[in-house]
């Protein structure tokens, strides 16, 4: 039974029995990950804080083959999101990272590109990023990583390259985009304005906000709502 270590991600906790914790995290080297961390429950023990949602922890396992939980031998505090826990309205944001990392990604593949996401959005949540900015950044990025964001530069029906203004619908079930020279009398107008947050999104860090308006990143979260129900229930 080979041990294993990598850098992770505490995405929660249940209680097993009156001393012992399942823990659900995501490592950089090994993917999303479920284990047994014996006494974590109890007053005293060799954990800490590290075991914590949300925490940076370095995480030591032992996996045998053909089970579905890890064994849990130790974690080391990399950094305590106890700053973020301190403002409610970015611990709920942040809770929400948790919720599409345990929703989109399966189990035992690595995905290096979404952990270095979610470190660089939960920064910038501590940094004073606006919320609804952060938000909107890890969902487009979330839905681009796992292959579901809609190329909104791509007419899907002529195949046609779209500049920046040129004006675009998104088609019946918002799922593809239609240019303006191709039949778009079922589909809905899409604002020019969402269309520059995305780009703006897709080709630059996590970083204030860009100048972008509330009632661009508003259409653009309730999209990204639309298309994270679609495909996670899929």
């Amino acid at each position: 039974m080979p041990l294993h270590q990598s850098d992770s991600i505490i995405l929660k906790t249940y209680p097993l029995g009156e001393a012992d914790r399942i823990v659900a995290f995501f490592s950089r080297d090994y993917g999303k990950l479920r284990g047994v961390a014996n006494g974590a429950r109890r007053m005293k023990n060799r954990f800490g804080a590290s075991l914590e949602p949300l925490a940076h922890s370095r995480i030591q396992f032992f996996e045998k083959e053909n089970r579905e939980l890890v064994r849990i031998q130790s974690a080391d505090l990399l950094d305590s999101p106890m700053k973020l826990f301190a403002d409610y309205d970015r611990a709920v944001c942040a809770g929400r990272l948790v919720e599409l990392v345990d929703r989109f990604l399966p189990e035992h593949e690595p995905q290096d590109a979404a952990f270095r996401l979610v470190r660089m959005t939960v920064r910038a949540l501590e940094q004073g990023c606006p919320i609804d900015f952060a938000k909107c950044y890890f969902e487009v990025w979330m839905l681009r990583l796992s292959g579901v964001f809609p190329d909104l530069f791509l007419c899907s029906v002529c195949g046609r390259s779209m500049e920046i203004h040129d004006e675009r619908f998104l088609a019946a079930g918002l799922q593809a985009v239609i240019c303006s020279s191709c039949d778009h009398r079922n589909a809905s107008g899409m604002l020019t304005e969402v269309v520059e947050l995305t780009q703006m999104i897709l080709k630059h860090p996590l970083n204030g906000h860009g100048g972008a308006s509330d009632r661009a990143m508003r259409t653009l979260h309730e999209l990204n709502e639309y298309w994270i129900r679609h495909y996670s229930e899929r």
